[in-house]
């Protein structure tokens, strides 16, 4: 693999990590008891509607890795590298939290789907 392709890995991983921490803090700070959702085990609908937005962040964040990845240089073998990585870093996540399973499910899902759209957006500008 040469170093464009190890580089689009490197970025593409970095902007799906970074964006979605950004965009988890701003929740955070609009929505202060969505920091404490994993530690419930019990949700009112509001509560799901705060995963809901979580979820969809991500999904977002998914998005601009794969633009990234693609304008990085990256191609399928890249933005299936960063998936799975993605998506280690998720089940990890999930293990240490546990609740609520429905969440953690759809969020692993998502990664490789919304990771190939973005390809898709970049391509389609181009």
């Amino acid at each position: 693999m040469n170093f464009k392709k190890t580089l689009s890995i490197i970025i593409g991983f970095g902007t799906i990590g970074l964006l979605s921490s950004i965009l988890a803090r701003l929740q955070g700070s609009i929505f202060p008891n969505s920091l404490q959702l994993f530690e419930r085990v019990t949700w009112s609908s509001y509560d799901v509607i705060q995963l809901v937005i979580k979820l969809v962040c991500v999904y977002i964040s998914c998005i601009a890795g794969g633009i990234v990845i693609a304008l990085c240089g990256g191609e399928k073998r890249q933005l299936i590298i960063v998936a799975i990585s993605i998506m280690s870093v998720i089940i990890w996540l999930g293990i240490i939290t546990i609740h609520p399973l429905w969440f953690w499910t759809l969020l692993l899902v998502g990664i490789i789907p919304f990771i190939l759209i973005g390809n898709k957006i970049n391509q389609s500008l181009h």
